[in-house]
């Protein structure tokens, strides 16, 4: 396997260069502004106007767009750490970020004409992503694809012009069905305002009803051709990123919000328990019991963001030297993401418990904290259920139940 560089080595060196610490330092300067909207994006159920016109302005939506379209190209990692800076503030702000700048990631795969469709003459044009419901029809036809029906959780679409279909067709190989992504203008869909949830309400995932929309079949592009080898993007663009095994690595940017969550809440409970007294006046920092659980919380949450670094710097390495990553790594980092999650949710929950009814009032951000990392949590990316008992399945030499990795 290729050595793993350091984090450090991974920053744009071209015409667009700009450091990942000063991406980082630009959204911590952010993080007082988007915490005091984080109740009002729960209200909303999207996010504030102008907390993307901050997160557009700093250039935090640049950061895996393709450099000849004025992008960064940045290490995948970035991500990671940016989330791990937003979500302290604002889970939801965190999670529209990660998701929509994976977007970008995605995309710089696709067909050179498909990328010009969407950043030729706007290269801050943001791309948001959809998912089937039992209702949804892809039909093919001369040329493409034809949509019908419902698809859902289309986070951040409010300040999106364009979208990724999750769609399932004919295999072009053998019987069967295949997943592809098909990109289509936002436009040309209606919009429902559906997102009513317990957690993360600030990402505005709404729905959107396609009728016989039509997605060229050169704007599409199959899950199983991005497993590491050159893609049609790469062509173009010819850096590390949009070599990556596309689904072995989307989950980092699901689970990547909950770093930020897990510490923004062990923030506030250290701030709690340092000015707290119990009503026999003993400082309740003193309690061995909160004491270990503080020490538990923060070694989770350094296991889990430990894991995504190492992780993310293999794949780095791969990518660098022109390899495709086996079966078993391919799912060993997809594992990963299921077990941070789970170790992300465990430091929460044993911090909420220290919050007292304090941090369960209505306007408290602890309490926010932990229905966001719940929700977060609940997604299918992060089950471990199904991607520890994949990757188990591989150890023990049996096929994978998902073909897309």
């Amino acid at each position: 396997m290729p050595e793993t560089p350091d984090q450090a080595t991974l920053a744009n060196g071209g015409a667009n260069a700009v450091t990942r610490e000063e991406l980082i330092d630009r959204a911590r300067a952010l993080l007082p502004a988007i915490a005091g909207r984080a109740a009002e994006a729960d209200r909303m159920r999207r996010l504030p106007d102008a907390t993307q016109a901050e997160l557009m302005e700093a250039g935090l939506y640049r950061i895996y767009l393709p450099e000849r379209y004025g992008g960064y190209e940045l290490d995948y990692m970035l991500q990671v750490d940016l989330a791990a800076e937003l979500g302290t503030a604002c889970g939801s702000t965190a999670w529209v970020h990660s998701v929509v700048a994976s977007h970008s990631w995605m995309h710089g795969m696709f067909d050179a004409g498909a990328q010009d469709a969407v950043w030729g003459e706007d290269p801050d044009a943001l791309i948001s992503g959809s998912t089937p419901t039992a209702d949804s029809r892809v039909t093919p036809v001369d040329g493409g694809y034809v949509l019908d029906g419902t698809w859902t959780l289309a986070s951040g679409v409010d300040v999106c012009r364009w979208n990724h279909f999750n769609m399932m067709t004919p295999r072009l190989d053998r019987d069967g069905m295949e997943h592809r992504y098909g990109l289509a203008p936002v436009s040309a869909v209606e919009l429902v305002d559906d997102w009513h949830t317990t957690g993360l309400r600030g990402t505005g995932s709404r729905s959107m009803i396609c009728r016989d929309l039509f997605i060229a079949e050169d704007r599409t592009i199959r899950s199983e051709a991005c497993r590491g080898e050159p893609t049609r993007g790469s062509a173009v663009n010819p850096g590390p990123l949009y070599r990556m095994p596309l689904f072995s690595l989307f989950g980092k940017g699901i689970v990547a919000p909950a770093v930020g969550i897990a510490r923004g809440a062990l923030s506030l409970v250290v701030e709690r328990l340092a000015a707290q007294r119990m009503q026999s006046g003993a400082r309740l920092a003193e309690e061995p019991t909160a004491q270990l659980r503080v020490g538990e919380a923060a070694a989770e949450i350094d296991a889990a963001w430990t894991l995504l670094r190492r992780d993310c710097g293999e794949v780095h390495a791969w990518a660098e030297a022109g390899e495709v990553p086996s079966l078993e790594e391919r799912h060993r980092w997809r594992r990963n993401d299921g077990y941070a999650g789970r170790l992300l949710v465990q430091a929460v929950d044993r911090l909420m418990a220290l919050g007292g009814a304090t941090g369960n009032a209505e306007d408290s951000p602890l309490q926010r904290h932990w229905r966001d990392m719940h929700t977060l949590a609940s997604h299918i990316a992060l089950a471990w259920d199904a991607q520890g008992a994949n990757y188990g399945r591989i150890l023990l030499g049996l096929p994978t139940r998902d073909s897309k990795l």
